[in-house]
């Protein structure tokens, strides 16, 4: 529709002959032409997620990205904004963890459930500091959740065996990042 610039965007599914050779699947690649003059320059040649099928350029001064979702706008019903807040609640063998992420903490920093539980566990990234996501991810239930600044974020799982089961933060955040972890202790019925 009206183009104002001098480059154009390739997204190539075939890169046969481009890029080194990483088995029977070639890399897909995206591309930067400079398209400025009479003989078109190649500005980038970049790997990209498979399947490339829509890309489009425009002025960097016509996006007003937020960068962290303001407190005042969260209007999730799960949201907490205070580490005194978080904590399990039960309703037979419905439970609901309502929990805070913040530099350098999940609270609760553990929490106990029985086998046969369905668990909601609602997160909120309490930060309002640009670029402060925070990850929740728990071993043995593929549970990987990014949850940006002033988010909140929910995810449900039926409890299907007993143990200890750590969760921790999936995304840097501080020097202290590996201490922002915790665990789920499931007991039998």
């Amino acid at each position: 529709m009206s183009p104002k610039g001098k480059y154009l965007v390739g997204l190539n599914k075939l890169s046969h002959g481009r890029h080194l050779s990483v088995g029977p699947s070639q890399p897909e690649s995206s591309q930067l032409v400079d398209i400025s003059e009479e003989k078109m320059k190649l500005l980038s040649d970049t790997f990209t997620e498979p399947e490339p099928h829509y890309a489009q350029i425009i002025k960097a001064d016509k996006l007003h990205p937020i960068e962290v979702y303001p407190k005042a706008e969260n209007h999730h019903p799960l949201a907490i904004w205070d580490v005194k807040d978080a904590g399990v609640t039960r309703q037979g063998d419905k439970v609901m963890v309502k929990g805070v992420l913040v530099r350098s903490t999940i609270t609760p920093t553990s929490f106990t459930v029985r086998q046969g539980d369905t668990v909601t566990i609602a997160l909120t990234n309490i930060e309002q500091t640009t670029d402060e996501i925070h990850g929740f991810g728990l071993l043995d239930y593929n549970i990987n959740v990014a949850v940006d600044p002033g988010e909140t974020k929910t995810v449900t799982l039926k409890i299907d065996k007993p143990g200890v089961f750590p969760y921790y933060c999936t995304n840097f955040c501080s020097a202290l990042h590996q201490e922002m972890q915790g665990y789920m202790i499931v007991n039998t019925r």
